[in-house]
């Protein structure tokens, strides 16, 4: 048996021509990915902020409502309501009487039980240190804010 070694068929056979565009090739493409590895070697690394924690961040909540309002969200029980401070109350035992509001930041303007106080919400009742709105079943409680006295205006009595 005898054993022969046959040679894989050859190229096929360019000219100069050819050898130096085929260069030109790879010599472009290696210096397209040597300019790609610098450009990505000189990039900053990204920064990542550190996540804040989560009793961090109850702090900083955001309150929509004024938006949502603009919008003309609803929530469940209807319109969300305005964005009310009560500044001081009128009450008559019955629930009757007055209340002093700052609606939406604006200044304060007394408004009685019944009356209007903003898109569609209503004073319907008026305690010792509340007022509650209503509108459409939905009812919102206002509290009166507690002061807090200047200890420097306090001084102890004689005895």
């Amino acid at each position: 048996m005898k054993l022969a070694l046959t040679l894989p068929r050859a190229l096929p056979a360019l000219s100069d021509r050819g050898y130096r565009a085929i260069a030109l090739c790879v010599w472009a493409a290696a210096a397209g990915l040597s300019t790609w590895v610098v450009i990505q070697w000189m990039a900053p690394a990204p920064v990542v902020a550190q996540a804040m924690p989560a009793d961090m961040s109850a702090q900083f909540q955001m309150d929509q409502s004024a938006e949502a309002r603009l919008l003309g969200v609803e929530t469940a029980g209807g319109l969300t309501p305005p964005s009310v401070s009560l500044m001081g109350v009128f009450a008559a035992g019955d629930g009757t009487g007055a209340a002093v509001l700052s609606i939406e930041g604006q200044p304060a303007q007394s408004k009685s039980v019944g009356d209007e106080v903003a898109n569609g919400w209503t004073l319907d009742e008026v305690g010792p240190t509340f007022a509650v709105m209503g509108r459409s079943g939905q009812r919102v409680q206002l509290n009166l804010p507690v002061l807090q006295a200047d200890p420097n205006l306090l001084k102890r009595a004689p005895e």
